[in-house]
């Protein structure tokens, strides 16, 4: 983003005579304002009815917090004036939070000029802040729930690139009318001058509305809904449902559970205890289905609030737009010349019942951090692979898909690295299990009586010990040579995820084996090779080859491949420009080929 407070430690702040020079239209420091139509785009202010969207939402969750917290001081002590405090005292607050407010809305203002999109704010601290337009890479337009009933959205303009640590660079307005963020993201995306709209903003008609709809390349399907709870997370959210209960039972001192089961006439937790202990093979079946059934739930429940009404559609200037949202709308638009591939996204759950989900290779996607980043190049929910692979080769425009094409195993020399990993893993989780096995003898003789009271304080149905009690030590030797398993069958899944090739348009690369990832990366897009070798890749003639991009992560890796067949592979997928570091062998049965570097 273009900063025009430049030599200020801040970056952003403005005295006040500048902001007054903007006033009276005069640019910041260090800018000569261009002659002709930016004088005439006047500046346009935020919505008023975001003040009262928030005013409502602060009052819908402070007024009956203040009321009862009233009436339970006038219960307590009906003498005590102190007890009629916390409603005034709440209005008042909401009242300064108001007044804020509409200084804000006051003091922000922003434009779209044919060259550039500017805004102005700050209460105190004055900015001027400005992004030129074909920096402009994505268009987020979101509107939660709490200011869609005010017809109001908030808008993201993005330009892929970092402002300084942790940040992107982006400008937000918070907020606007729903036809405001239509016009904005239309405008921005189309890379011409700003159309003319009404005065306030206003939707276009609807014959410019079905225009612009453009080609529907996906639409929700409800029945993927039933792809949601295949992830390892599904578990964990039951886990974390007990947990909760666990935690909120150590808070009351133990005495919940006792208070539960006198109300209800169940039994107390010896009894519990004894029952789950004499038909555990009962009982553990019985957990597992319920914590299952209860991450289902929130998983498929999460699921249809996020991708409700989804649709993917490609406009006629190829801008890619995604809709989607139950309680919070989004609409997510990318430039189409900055899409440069896409990721074939399959999680070990998912990939076992046939499904994946499609991810976008794009600059603009930017938001701050790894977790927003990968949200926001989300393009599609899970759904059958079949029908994600269609996706994908509908957003690469090729009439033979990338995701499509032969790829290539690495060297059997990948894969005893692979097996000398688990190898080393295995030595140590024997040697755990050994120590736990020795530790399990030694509470049992030493202070075991500790531990059962320490559990009974934190549990309302003591388990863990009577278990642990019960349990034979060899069993700690025979879950870790489950675990020796588990290590040798990761490593050879890795090595099958493995695998990299060639388009006429793309490349491609697949690795991972708890999440596999295929992605395609436009040939074009290809700014650079990286090429690294450990010593133990040396040993055993592998490298990691790696194309370097300004889209998506930056880098992707073809991991532990042979050295000539990678340098081969990077030679032919951008020719030349790995040329001046390659030597080359004259084969007599062939063409010459890369072998290695200088």
């Amino acid at each position: 983003m273009t900063s025009h407070d430049d030599h200020r430690p801040d970056g952003e702040q403005h005295d006040e005579e500048r902001y007054e020079g903007e006033q009276h239209g005069e640019l910041p420091h260090g800018q000569n304002r261009r002659p002709g139509q930016d004088e005439e785009v006047r500046w346009e202010g935020l919505s008023t009815l975001s003040v009262w969207a928030g005013t409502v939402v602060v009052a819908l969750f402070m007024v009956p917090a203040a009321i009862v917290g009233t009436v339970v001081l006038f219960v307590v002590d009906v003498s005590n004036l102190w007890a009629l405090l916390p409603l005034p005292a709440t209005l008042a607050f909401i009242a300064l939070m108001t007044y804020l407010d509409l200084l804000r809305l006051r003091a922000t203002r922003y434009r779209v000029t044919p060259e550039r999109m500017e805004m102005r704010s700050g209460i105190i601290a004055k900015a001027y802040r400005s992004i030129p337009r074909e920096r402009v890479r994505s268009v987020d337009v979101a509107a939660p729930i709490y200011v869609r009933i005010f017809g109001l959205c908030s808008v993201t303009v993005g330009t892929g690139e970092s402002a300084g640590a942790g940040g992107t660079d982006q400008l937000q307005l918070l907020y606007v009318t729903a036809g405001q963020g239509e016009r904005l993201r239309r405008e921005l995306l189309r890379r011409a001058a700003p159309a003319t709209g009404s005065p306030d903003g206003g939707e276009g008609t609807g014959e410019e509305e079905a225009e612009d709809e453009g080609t529907e390349l996906v639409r929700l399907n409800p029945r993927w809904f039933a792809y949601a709870p295949a992830t390892t997370a599904t578990l964990g959210v039951g886990l974390g449902v007990i947990a909760a209960l666990i935690g909120l039972n150590a808070q009351t001192g133990g005495h919940g559970w006792q208070w539960i089961s006198e109300q209800a006439d169940l039994p107390s937790a010896q009894e519990m205890s004894s029952f789950v202990m004499g038909r555990l093979l009962v009982v553990l079946p019985v957990t597992l289905l319920g914590l299952l059934l209860s991450g289902v739930v929130v998983l498929v429940a999460t699921a249809v609030e996020t991708w409700w009404d989804y649709r993917l559609l490609r406009e006629q200037d190829g801008t890619v737009r995604l809709r989607r949202g139950l309680l919070t709308s989004v609409s997510l638009s990318v430039e189409g010349r900055r899409l440069n591939g896409v990721v074939l996204h399959e999680p070990f759950v998912l990939r076992s019942v046939g499904g994946a989900s499609i991810r976008a290779v794009a600059t603009g996607l930017s938001a701050g951090d790894a977790q927003k980043t990968e949200a926001k190049s989300r393009l599609s929910p899970a759904m059958p692979v079949r029908r994600a692979r269609e996706l994908g080769a509908a957003l690469m425009r090729e009439s033979d898909s990338a995701l499509d094409v032969p790829l290539a195993r690495h060297p059997k020399a990948a894969l005893r690295r692979r097996f000398t990993r688990a190898a080393l893993g295995s030595v140590a989780v024997l040697a755990l299990a050994g120590v736990l096995a020795w530790a399990q003898q030694l509470a049992t003789e030493s202070w075991w009586n500790v531990l059962q009271e320490t559990e009974a304080e934190f549990m309302p149905v003591p388990l863990i010990s009577p278990s642990a009690e019960a349990a034979p030590g060899w069993g700690w030797i025979a879950a870790a040579l489950l675990g020796v398993v588990a290590a040798f069958w990761y490593a050879v899944g890795s090595y099958r995820g493995l695998a990299h090739g060639l388009h006429p348009g793309y490349l491609v690369v697949r690795k991972g084996m708890a999440v596999r990832d295929t992605v395609t990366l436009e040939r074009s897009s290809v700014i650079g090779w990286r090429v690294t070798r450990s010593p133990f890749q040396r040993r055993l003639g592998l490298a990691d080859v790696s194309a370097t991009t300004a889209s998506g992560e930056g880098l992707y890796t073809a991991q532990d491949v042979g050295l000539g067949q990678g340098l081969a592979w990077a030679d032919e997928a951008v020719p030349d420009l790995l040329a001046p570091f390659l030597v080359r062998d004259q084969d007599s049965s062939g063409p010459e080929r890369p072998s290695a570097l200088p």
